[in-house]
């Protein structure tokens, strides 16, 4: 057969071969990110769009080239990541594709973002770490178990509203009781008693609740008849002592005359828990100063020396206007020379009145 005869048949084999090429070239063509649909492509550039969720691979440089950025996918493998996304916080994704909106936020600046636990980031004041505050509301620490408050008393009020939590019977869901001295009900404005007269004692424990002037804790006036402050008596006046009183005569003298005890009146000064003696008459005994508890009194004077005189006066008042005591000049010879003289320890049993 002739080269000429074999012509037609090349031609046809060129022919194919030619046609495989360009089967080749639309292969090579559909790859591309390019914003068509190819021959090998099911949609356009499905082959860019891996988690088939509408978006187009963001590392590809023929789809930045392509696409805007609204229509490209930060991560083409997950569905739930693209920019038609809302963000999702803490959960370690870009969810929306936009680094502006954070994972991972702390709006109120404390330091603390809600993945780190800030149960509250629109306050500052509220993250972990911080002491827990009594009865402000908050949980200042995001700590379930250090609670706003305490309920001590377990009667289903907290600290913060219960005006006794140590105390189950008083507490604001309790039924106001008269008379017991509790704020029952934990509300002012319901009284555990009726103030008839206005003194500000309830009827629970006044005495007179028609008289303003009896109620207990009110200042007792003595011996006028009246029970101001409610204990049932009528308070005696304390008796002042002070006065001029005339006792049984004490007299002696010794040393050649240099002690002189003569004196039949006392001049008694009162104030209080102290009181004083001075003798009316002779040098001695000056004035005895003591005290006084009740009606029992005792009063003393020392006069230092070489021969030291010590003078006592030991009684009780038996009446608003009589006492009885017993009065004492002792003499002590300090150095035991007889610088006494002859001057001897005596006692007088006196009775006063005035």
């Amino acid at each position: 057969m002739t080269t000429l005869q074999h012509l037609p048949l090349l031609l046809t084999a060129i022919a194919v071969l030619a046609s495989g090429c360009g089967s080749d070239r639309n292969i090579t063509s559909s790859s591309q990110c390019d914003g068509v649909l190819n021959g090998t492509e099911t949609t356009v550039d499905d082959l860019f769009d891996e988690d088939g969720d509408g978006y187009f691979d963001a590392d590809n440089v023929e789809c930045q080239e392509t696409y805007s950025l609204e229509q490209l996918d930060c991560d083409d493998v997950l569905a739930e990541v693209n920019p038609g996304e809302v963000e999702v916080g803490c959960d370690g994704l870009d969810n929306d594709c936009d680094p502006a909106t954070a994972d991972e936020g702390d709006s109120d600046g404390d330091g603390h973002d809600v993945c780190a636990g800030d149960c509250d980031d629109n306050n500052p004041d509220v993250h972990p770490g911080v002491d827990e505050e009594i009865c402000d509301g908050l949980d200042n620490d995001c700590d379930e178990s250090t609670p706003d408050a305490e309920d001590a008393d377990e009667d289903s009020f907290t600290s913060c509203e219960d005006c006794d939590d140590d105390n189950a019977g008083v507490n604001p869901g309790t039924a106001e009781a008269q008379c017991d001295g509790l704020d029952n009900d934990c509300n002012d404005l319901t009284p555990d008693g009726d103030d008839l007269d206005g003194d500000g004692m309830n009827h629970c424990f006044d005495c007179d609740d028609d008289d303003p002037l009896r109620f207990p804790g009110n200042a007792e006036v003595c011996e006028d008849g009246i029970d101001q402050d409610c204990d049932e008596i009528d308070a005696d006046c304390p008796v002042d002592w002070s006065g001029l009183w005339e006792t049984t005569q004490a007299t002696y003298s010794c040393a050649q005359g240099m002690v002189d005890i003569n004196f039949s009146e006392l001049s008694v000064t009162h104030s209080g828990s102290s009181i004083s003696f001075t003798s009316i008459g002779g040098a001695q005994p000056g004035t005895m100063a003591g005290s006084i508890t009740g009606n029992n009194f005792a009063a003393n004077l020392s006069i230092a020396g070489t021969c030291t005189e010590d003078f006592e006066i030991v009684g009780s008042f038996t009446g608003d206007d009589s006492f009885t005591a017993t009065f004492s000049a002792t003499f002590t010879d300090s150095l035991g020379l007889g610088l006494c003289l002859d001057c001897v320890s005596q006692t007088w049993s006196l009775s006063g009145s005035r």
